[in-house]
């Protein structure tokens, strides 16, 4: 009968013995993804970044220094970040429509993958609001979403990076915006690792509610009849391959 003096959660009993032992360098410096892309957005310094991410020389040097293989991939990144390009973009604007299961306005968490390296599946996202009268701000001053922090164990800069999200969230959260991330592992972050460390917490679990991943937002805009489907050419059979994180 529950609870079972041996109902033990296991993954996170071997998270807390990361946060025991001392990680290497190589794993600090990694994860620390704010630290890493603050290069993007510097067009010079960028172009140089990439040019030595992708010489020989470079990533053998980091091989013998970091133990990163020489022929793994290692993403470039973006001459503009995502926030730069948007704040350039021109909003349009769309009244708000909320549906029975969906909000009617977004706030868009970019991520910093999506910041830093790949802003294109942020316009792109970005578009398709647009295209169906969906009116949206950017979580502005985001910082990394803890997640590759936790997976060594580095609880209190979770922590440190939570402090500095959750407030702004919780506020956009308050107001009544659907938060969206491109990114599943960060989904995840907020909708159950967060929750999970800080059930006490009120703003942590006010996000929790608002935080979607986009295909199930537009999936349940589609439910509320409030989906533009209206397209000029026939898109054939559409599969939607839904997340580990996102079905968690």
């Amino acid at each position: 009968m529950p609870p079972h003096p041996w109902n033990l959660d296991f993954p996170r009993l071997m998270l807390r013995a990361k946060a025991v032992k001392h990680k290497t360098p190589r794993d600090r410096l990694l994860s620390s993804t704010d630290a890493l892309g603050s290069f993007a957005g510097i067009p010079f310094v960028t172009q140089a970044v990439n040019a030595v991410n992708a010489s020989a020389f470079a990533r053998k040097a980091m091989e013998s220094a970091l133990g990163v293989d020489a022929k793994a991939w290692i993403h470039d990144y973006a001459p503009r970040t995502f926030l730069q390009l948007e704040k350039k973009t021109p909003r349009k604007p769309h009244p708000v429509r909320n549906g029975e299961r969906t909000p009617g306005k977004v706030a868009v968490y970019a991520s910093c993958y999506i910041n830093y390296n790949e802003p294109g599946i942020g316009q792109n996202l970005l578009k398709i609001l647009d295209r169906n009268k969906i009116p949206y701000v950017l979580a502005e001053k985001e910082a990394c979403f803890g997640m590759p922090k936790l997976e060594l164990g580095d609880l209190y800069t979770v922590a440190r990076h939570k402090e500095q999200n959750i407030p702004r969230l919780a506020k956009l959260a308050r107001e009544g915006y659907a938060i969206l991330t491109p990114i599943p592992s960060c989904a995840l972050m907020f909708k159950q690792e967060l929750p999970l460390m800080f059930p006490e917490d009120a703003d942590v679990q006010r996000v929790r509610e608002a935080m979607w991943d986009p295909f199930e937002y537009l999936v349940e805009r589609n439910h509320d009849g409030l989906l533009d489907t209206g397209f000029s050419q026939a898109l054939g059979n559409v599969i939607y391959h839904i997340t580990c994180h996102s079905r968690v």
